[in-house]
This record gives structure tokens, C-alpha cells and sequence, in this order.
């Protein structure tokens, strides 16, 4: 147990430092999009998402197969820092476009990272831990989240939202050293030497796709990803949207009430990680746990729709958010628990790493090519977030149809 304790603590603060800088990139990152070509055209950026998402996973299948888990996560963490470092020295030589390549960065990074930690986490826990431990580790990196939304509201306005591009690299490092801390002391997870070579010549090996295939179960898991983060993606630009209306022209005080905004949020998913998640994951069948949070969902873009302010449709966004990094995250790691290396790390990233942020701008695709059609896209983002919750609800089946077997349970053997 005190050995699963320091790999828990470990892999939780390299996760409280990510997320701690992704904060900091996340309100800044938009809001200087934002500010160089306008809330309309964030759809438009989201679009080129899949495309980068693909390249970004494929590279990652690639150094995976070539350099093993505990290299490829290094120089993920060094590399993202980097180019963070790269995007700040482009705004200071008022390269506009630079913004559209943060914004980008902002969204495959964060997700890259963090699910390798958690194909980590599971390669080294039985279920049985995974149940305690899965809602204080999110917890522990939910910390990270809360104080890099104070670290926006408290900074954004007295140092200017550049700056704050240049704080969320120099986070990264101490991220590192704890993952590297954690791969010295309890080691690789089964060898990818031992993997066959043919991922390397096969497209959809390398991505992942051939082991999602496989499973009816991953599958399901993808298309509700898939449809939560349609969900995400219009719940956001409608959020966006209504924020460009209230500070036409105060970008600081904007990113600093969404630094205050991500803050209540992320304080309130922490503590749903460390009550909530591990007691319903505890007493609840799982169905249950993946229908509770679709079924809340629709309850809340319903009141948007019918009186949708900042407000109502802050609280439907809010209430994703907090359940996407709580309660989701816990009830989906048990699905790949029972399951060996190639699910764990490659379809693990196809899903939530690509599926992800893939899904997100396809819906951006979509919407911006509409809005060239001259369609007013932001009248219907929240009729859209309906529709996909009714799909959410309807994977919740195929996707809990048998229980994981406790005894199926490899990882504590890698």
C-alpha cells in the first residue's frame, strides 16, 4: 500500500503542475485569439483540430514504439514548454497568427500528457486501488487547476495576458521531475519492445484505431467522448460568445473573469473528485454513474434554452466541465483497467487524446462552414448540445452492457 501511496502522490503532482500551467494557457490562450480575429472565428481555428490532433497521435504512436513510455512522456513535457517559450518570443514580435498556433497548442498538450499519466496510473493499479485512489488523484491535479485559475484572475490584468504564456512553460519542468521520479522507482509498464513491429508500417496501429476496433466496449466509450465533447465544444463557443458581448474591448478584464470563472469551477470539481467521485464509484453501479451525468446535463442546457444569459449557460457549461474532470474521468478509467498495454497506451490516446479534441473541431468544422453559409451558428449551439446528450445517454448501454471482472485484471502485474 505504500508503494501504490507514492506512485499516487508521484503521478498526482506532475498532474497538479500540468494542469496548474494549463490554466494559465487556457484563458490566455483564447482570449488572445480572440482578440486578434474575433469570438466568430474561433470555430474556425477549432476546425484545423482534427488535423492536428491526427499528426499529433501518430507522432506519439511513433515515439512510443521507438523510445518506450517513460522517454516519450519526456519529451512530450519538454517539448510542449518549449514551443510554449517559442509562441511567447512570436507575440513579442507581434506575430498575430502565433495566437491561432497557442490556441491550438492549448488544446492538444494538455490531453497528451495527461492521459499518459493516467495509461501509467493504470498499468501500475488493480481496481480495487484504482476505486479509492482515482478521484483523490484527479483531486490532487484538480488543485493544480484551481490555482492556476486564481493565478489568471490575480495576474491577468497587473502583468498582461501575454506574460501569462511564459508562466504555464516555466511550470512544465517540475512536472518532469516527478514523472521521471516515478519511472525510476517503479519502472516501465510491459515493454513496447515486445509489441509488433508492423504497428510501425500500419497507419491505424500506430494511431490506435486497430485496438479501439477490437473492443465493442471502446467503441462505445468513444462515441460518448466523441458526443460529450461536441457537447463541450458548442457549450463553450455559446459562452464565448456572450463573454465577447460583455467586455467588447477589455481584453485583461475578460481573461481575468474567466480566470475567476475557471476557478469556482475547477474548486468545486475538486471537491467532487475527493467526495464525490470515489463514493459513487464505490456504492453506484457504473450504468448509473454514466447515466447521472448526461441525464444533469440535459436538465441544465434545457433552463439555457429557455432563458439563456452568461449565467444559465455558464452553469450548463460549468456543470460539464466539473463532471468531465471528476466523475467522468473516475468512471472511465475502469474501463480500460482489465485491459493490456496496447489499450492502455494506444487506443487509450486514440480516444482520449484524438476522439477528444478530434470530435471538438469537427464540430467547429462544421459550424464554421455554416457560418459562411451565412447561418447565425450561435442561435442553435445549444440545440446541438441536446441532441448529443440524447446520444451520450444511448452509448451509456453498449458501454456498461457486463461489468469489469475484478479478476480480469492485469495491470498491477505490468
Amino acid at each position: 500500500m505504500k508503494s501504490k501511496l507514492l506512485l499516487v502522490a508521484l503521478m498526482a503532482s506532475a498532474a497538479f503542475f500540468t494542469l496548474l500551467g494549463y490554466e494559465l494557457m487556457r484563458s490566455s490562450a483564447t482570449v488572445l485569439f480572440k482578440n486578434a480575429y474575433g469570438a466568430e472565428n474561433l470555430p474556425l481555428v477549432m476546425a484545423t483540430m482534427p488535423i492536428v490532433m491526427l499528426i499529433g497521435v501518430w507522432g506519439y504512436g511513433h515515439l512510443l514504439s521507438r523510445w518506450g513510455p517513460q522517454a516519450t512522456l519526456q519529451i512530450t513535457i519538454w517539448g510542449s514548454g518549449v514551443l510554449m517559450v517559442l509562441g511567447y518570443v512570436g507575440l513579442l514580435w507581434g506575430m498575430l497568427w502565433v495566437t491561432a498556433l497557442l490556441f491550438l497548442l492549448k488544446e492538444f498538450y494538455v490531453v497528451l500528457l495527461i492521459e499518459q499519466y493516467w495509461s501509467y496510473i493504470n498499468s501500475k493499479l488493480d481496481q480495487g486501488a484504482a476505486k479509492k485512489f482515482n478521484g483523490p488523484i484527479t483531486g490532487v491535479a484538480g488543485l493544480g487547476s484551481v490555482l492556476g485559475a486564481e493565478l489568471v484572475a490575480r495576474l491577468a490584468q497587473p502583468l498582461g495576458t501575454e506574460q501569462l504564456i511564459l508562466v504555464s512553460a516555466a511550470v512544465l519542468p517540475p512536472a518532469a521531475v516527478l514523472c521521471y521520479a516515478a519511472f525510476a522507482r517503479f519502472g516501465n509498464p510491459v515493454d513496447v519492445e515486445s509489441t509488433d513491429r508492423e504497428e510501425e508500417k500500419s497507419f491505424s496501429r500506430g494511431v490506435g484505431w486497430h485496438f479501439v476496433r477490437q473492443n465493442p466496449r471502446l467503441i462505445a466509450l468513444l462515441v460518448i467522448v466523441v458526443a460529450s465533447q461536441v457537447i463541450a465544444a458548442v457549450l463553450d463557443f455559446k459562452f464565448q460568445f456572450l463573454l465577447s458581448e460583455s467586455f467588447v474591448g477589455r481584453p485583461d478584464a475578460e481573461t481575468a473573469f474567466q480566470g475567476e470563472f475557471w476557478r469556482n469551477l475547477n474548486a468545486t470539481a475538486v471537491i467532487a473528485q475527493f467526495v464525490l467521485t470515489p463514493l459513487l464509484l464505490t456504492f453506484i453501479a457504473l450504468r448509473w454513474v454514466h447515466l447521472l451525468m448526461p441525464m444533469i446535463q440535459a436538465c441544465a442546457i434545457v433552463w439555457a434554452l429557455i432563458d439563456p444569459s452568461i449565467w444559465s449557460v455558464g452553469l450548463a457549461f460549468f456543470l460539464f466541465k466539473v463532471f468531465d474532470y471528476s466523475l467522468f474521468r473516475g468512471a472511465k478509467e475502469l474501463v480500460y483497467l482489465p485491459l493490456d498495454f496496447q489499450a492502455r497506451y494506444r487506443a487509450k490516446e486514440f480516444i482520449d487524446v484524438f476522439g477528444y479534441r478530434t470530435s471538438k473541431g469537427g464540430t467547429a468544422l462544421v459550424i464554421a462552414s455554416l457560418q459562411k453559409m451565412g447561418y447565425v451558428m450561435h442561435q442553435y449551439y445549444l440545440w446541438i448540445g441536446l441532441c448529443f446528450v440524447g446520444l451520450w445517454l444511448m452509448m451509456v448501454v453498449p458501454l456498461t452492457r457486463s461489468t469489469i471482472p475484478e479478476s480480469a485484471n492485469q495491470t498491477g502485474t505490468d
